[in-house]
């Protein structure tokens, strides 16, 4: 089987202290644990927003669409990054047009990658600056139209930014006070260590396996009626 992982610098590995401690060569190898071989698509690029991602993704062949069985969906942390400046004068209607951008750019994303075979799992995301009010407020935004998006698409939906919340320090690679003034020309603390990569795996693992309960449910039921 295939499993695909979309999403940006996180879904790419970084902060990782090896290529294993990822959060996609965790979820692959469990997966390999309990079914056939599995082979990893990973098509992540650091610095990628939403919008990024779903124009790259239409280079990719349908081939990968049609074999892949599972899709873990994680992006949105550089959507709030890139949109930070225009937040500063907290400025409602801002943040509502960056977030309804945002929202139109993962629905495509579901409806381009998506098939009737495919468990297609959608992560929310996490606050590296969770004591910053401003980006509190923007994440929470964010993730609204994660779910919504996750709800009317009939998608998994992975709470990453729930198990993440007032555990950030231990977290996140590099941690300083969980403001955004933290942020740097380089070696930026937004970035998951190997604990937030174990963590993120089993969230999306745990997604996962309740969707494929979900399902033999559905099935027995219909058989007895």
């Amino acid at each position: 089987m295939i499993y695909a992982a979309l999403g940006d610098s996180i879904t790419y590995g970084y902060s990782a202290t090896s290529d294993e401690h990822t959060y996609v060569s965790r979820i692959q190898a469990s997966l390999a644990k309990q079914q056939q071989p599995v082979n990893l698509y990973l098509h992540a690029k650091p610095g990628w927003t939403s919008r990024q991602l779903l124009k790259s993704l239409a280079k990719t062949p349908s081939c990968i669409w049609e074999e892949a069985k599972v899709i873990t969906l994680l992006v949105g942390g550089n959507d709030m990054l890139r949109a930070a400046p225009w937040l500063l004068d907290s400025n409602p209607g801002h943040m509502v047009k960056v977030a309804d951008a945002f929202y139109e750019n993962i629905t495509e994303i579901i409806q381009l990658v998506r098939r009737p075979h495919s468990v297609l799992i959608l992560g929310t995301v996490y606050n590296p600056f969770p004591n910053s009010l401003m980006c509190e407020e923007y994440t929470d935004v964010l993730n609204r139209s994660i779910r919504l998006a996750a709800e009317r698409e009939g998608v998994v939906l992975a709470d990453i930014r729930r198990t993440f919340r007032n555990r950030e320090s231990k977290l996140i690679e590099g941690y300083r006070r969980g403001q955004l003034r933290d942020m740097r020309l380089r070696g930026n603390p937004i970035h998951p260590n190997d604990a937030g990569h174990a963590l993120i795996a089993r969230q999306f693992l745990v997604a996962y396996h309740r969707s494929l309960a979900k399902k033999r449910g559905t099935r027995r039921k219909m058989r007895a009626r």
